[in-house]
């Protein structure tokens, strides 16, 4: 099985990696996050439950090193049995800073039904001081389900992705002056209308011109990462969701704050 995409390829491990792989370098602060390909990797291959997985960018270096583990099940979390964990996922520090972490998460969900077609729940864990992978793993469509104060080093969050959901890997949300631009695969597809008041974003209107259900689906698994990232004092989003599946935002963790107005709902990004 492998996955080619714009800059990267994703493969299962064979033998010829493994000389690259003994290379790998991190960062101590990197190390602290994750462990190293050659530490967990024979493991992973006398383990039949495990598929270390190497990334190749297009000069067939060794980028990125991940294990796909089936049926596990991370302590401190109750998960479906039948679900797959993307674990010791990490990039090369000698090749990072060229996007391939980004395209990695994008499309790991493909790769993933590729190599496991009947699982449909892919689960991941990270260290909830490592703002930039979650930063990142929400951008990608992951959805934070839980967080545990007591992980085996220190407080952590746990990752979703429904694999069987209408899944857009190539959505961007792009901040124009006013509002907010979206892009599939480069091209327009619609805009989001918003108001910043205090610490509040209010998005007052979606307009999508294709697929509008399955964007907007999209779009709220990344919005709070791209809020995030654009107004540092922005706290929480409201939406009036008179019009809209209400179930669409509760799958995405908006909740009613007011039980007289259950179609406001607000979904907190400070955390």
């Amino acid at each position: 099985m492998e996955f080619i995409g714009s800059k990267i390829k994703i493969v299962q491990y064979k033998a010829d990696y493994r000389e690259a792989l003994e290379q790998f370098e991190l960062t101590e602060r990197q190390m602290i996050y994750s462990s190293l390909p050659k530490e967990v990797l024979d493991e992973g291959l006398m383990d039949p439950n495990r598929r270390p997985c190497v990334v190749l960018n297009h000069d067939d270096e060794v980028v990125g090193f991940f294990v796909l583990h089936q049926h596990y099940q991370h302590d401190g979390y109750d998960t479906p049995i039948n679900a797959v964990y993307v674990r010791s996922l990490s990039i090369n520090n000698k090749l990072q800073g060229h996007g391939y972490g980004t395209e990695i998460m994008m499309n790991i969900p493909e790769f993933v039904q590729s190599v496991f077609p009947d699982f449909d729940h892919l689960f991941l864990v990270v260290d909830a001081e490592n703002q930039a992978a979650w930063n990142l793993y929400e951008r990608a469509g992951f959805l934070h389900l839980a967080t545990n104060p007591e992980g085996p080093i220190g407080k952590e969050r746990l990752y979703y992705l429904d694999l069987d959901a209408d899944y857009v890997s190539k959505l961007r949300l792009i901040k124009d002056e006013d509002n907010i631009r979206l892009e599939k695969d480069g091209k327009y597809v619609g805009v989001i209308e918003y108001e910043i008041k205090d610490k509040t974003a209010n998005i007052t209107a979606f307009k999508i011109e294709e697929d509008k259900e399955i964007i907007k689906q999209n779009v709220l698994r990344q919005i709070a990462t791209f809020m995030r990232r654009n107004f540092e004092d922005v706290e929480q989003i409201v939406v009036d969701a008179s019009n809209d599946d209400i179930n669409l935002y509760l799958n995405n963790n908006f909740v009613a704050m007011d039980a007289e107005n259950e179609h406001i709902l607000t979904k907190l990004i400070k955390y």
